[in-house]
Parts: structure tokens; C-alpha cells; sequence
């Protein structure tokens, strides 16, 4: 009398693990596409980087190899992913609202602010891009009636400094394109902070009305 019990048992796990199966097989894949030569793309570009910065004795040699191999891959996956933000933030926000019919204030507020975040790790933690600079310090100025038309300029600042030669190339004389890239990430930093908090007072004054 067991042997019966059990083989139905058996074929009921069966036809569970089967359904369990088929209605996974059914379900819409949610999660977000990533492009494949995005994140290659932004991986070499910081090997670029960090071989240059050692070139140029920009970066220490620690007393602990083992260690300093474990905080150099962090911070190159940081940074790989902080450069490939400000790649996708300014296609899928910046730009598109650059010829959009109305401003959204809170998309850009959030894409600003997080744009000035990630801008300034690059700026910290890049020696490449530490530049003393002694030309004219960039300013922007917070009135709201020119927020439309500082949206293309933080466009081309972002398309510029991710487009730098000197994230290509490998050259005793690039002292010009490392400081034109450097001039380029704090226009970013500064434009995307003006626009950010010109964008978070526009939003609560829209809301008060």
C-alpha cells in the first residue's frame, strides 16, 4: 500500500517542479539591457589612465602590493562605472531634454546631481586629471530663465571630456590635453551643481502654484 503512495508523491513534485519551470520560462525578462561596448569601452579607458598616472610617477607604490591590488580594482570599478554614468545619464537625460517641449525639473535636478557626484570622485581620484590651471576660473550663474540653454553646453562639456584624446592615447607631450580634459570635468562639476539646485527651486515653486 506505501509503494502507490509514494509513487504519487513522486509524480506530483514532478508535475510541481515542471510548473514551476514553465511559468519561469513565461515570464518577461525586467531587467535593464546594458550595451555590451559601453562597459569594455570605459574598462580601457581607465588601464589608460592608471598607465599613464604611473608614467608619470602620479601614482605611489605601496608598501603592501597585495593590498594596494585590492583598492586599485575597487576604485577602477568605481571609476570605470562613475565614466560610463556620465556617458548614459547625458544620452538618456541631458540630451534628450535639450529639445524636449517642456522642462522636467526633478529628472534634471537628480541627473545633475548625481552627474557633480560622480565628476568629482573622477576629479579626486584621477591624477591624470589634476591639473594646476592659472587661466579663468569657470563660472555659471543660477538664473532660472537660462536653465534651457545651459543643458546643451553641459551636453558638449560631457561629450568632450569623455571624447579626450588623452584617454586614448599615450604621449610624453600631452600636457595640453590633460589640462583641456580637467577644464572640461570642472565645467561639469560646476554647470551640473548651478543647474541642479536651479532645477530643485524650480520644482518647488511649480509645486506651490
Amino acid at each position: 500500500m506505501k509503494e502507490p503512495k509514494k509513487a504519487c508523491a513522486t509524480a506530483a513534485l514532478f508535475v510541481l517542479v515542471f510548473a514551476q519551470l514553465l511559468f519561469a520560462q513565461t515570464q518577461p525578462n525586467t531587467r535593464t539591457p546594458v550595451e555590451p561596448p559601453t562597459r569594455p569601452k570605459f574598462r580601457a579607458m581607465m588601464e589608460q589612465i592608471n598607465q599613464r598616472s604611473r608614467e608619470l610617477g602620479l601614482i605611489s607604490v605601496a608598501e603592501d602590493p597585495d593590498q594596494a591590488e585590492f583598492v586599485r580594482r575597487r576604485m577602477a570599478a568605481q571609476l570605470s562605472e562613475d565614466f560610463e554614468k556620465l556617458h548614459s545619464i547625458n544620452a538618456e537625460k541631458i540630451a534628450p531634454m535639450t529639445s524636449a517641449p517642456s522642462l522636467d525639473y526633478r529628472i534634471i535636478s537628480d541627473a545633475t546631481a548625481d552627474l557633480k557626484n560622480r565628476a568629482n570622485r573622477i576629479k579626486n581620484n584621477v591624477p591624470l586629471l589634476q591639473v594646476a590651471s592659472k587661466g579663468e576660473k569657470i563660472r555659471y550663474d543660477e538664473n532660472p530663465d537660462d536653465l534651457a540653454s545651459k543643458l546643451p553646453e553641459l551636453s558638449r562639456l560631457i561629450n568632450s571630456f569623455l571624447g579626450s584624446p588623452v584617454f586614448r592615447l599615450s604621449s610624453a607631450n600631452d600636457f595640453e590635453l590633460r589640462l583641456k580634459a580637467s577644464r572640461d570635468l570642472d565645467g561639469i562639476i560646476k554647470l551640473s551643481d548651478v543647474i541642479s539646485k536651479v532645477a530643485k527651486r524650480s520644482t518647488k515653486i511649480a509645486s506651490n502654484r
